[in-house]
């Protein structure tokens, strides 16, 4: 029996038992409940992130395009780009927000020589590493 119900008959017996009679709680009968529907939730999906540069290979300062797509991570979050510099994650000036498809797309530059490892950054969820290297 269900929460509610037990209020209703408790007051109604308690009711006919101060009323003194049967007439009394004949009229404060409760009507049948109705059942009441239940909504499944779905479990919140994990946020993650994936990227992918447009190249694997630029010139000091060329252009070129990271896409990826984010999972669990509400439209208009910000995703950010972030480089491995001397065994440390550093932000870099390069940004833009995840869209209603979960997707984004950002262009950026880089100026350091050599093999550059990167990643994309939400809040605590960052994509999986990879790799430009700039000649």
């Amino acid at each position: 029996m269900n929460q509610t119900r037990r209020v209703v008959i408790a007051t109604t017996l308690a009711a006919a038992l101060l009323g003194g009679g049967a007439a009394t709680a004949m009229a404060a009968s409760p009507a049948p409940a109705k059942p009441v529907a239940q909504v499944k939730v779905q479990p919140k999906a994990k946020a993650a992130l994936t990227a992918k540069p447009s190249v694997d290979s630029v010139r000091a300062w060329q252009e070129f395009r990271i896409t990826g797509k984010a999972t669990g991570i509400a439209a208009g979050s910000k995703v950010g780009l972030q480089q491995k510099q001397r065994g440390k994650w550093v932000a870099l000036p390069a940004g833009t927000v995840v869209n209603k498809s979960g997707a984004y797309s950002l262009r950026a530059k880089l100026g350091l020589k050599g093999k550059n490892e990167l990643r994309m950054v939400s809040g605590k969820t960052a994509s999986a590493v990879f790799t430009v290297t700039v000649r």
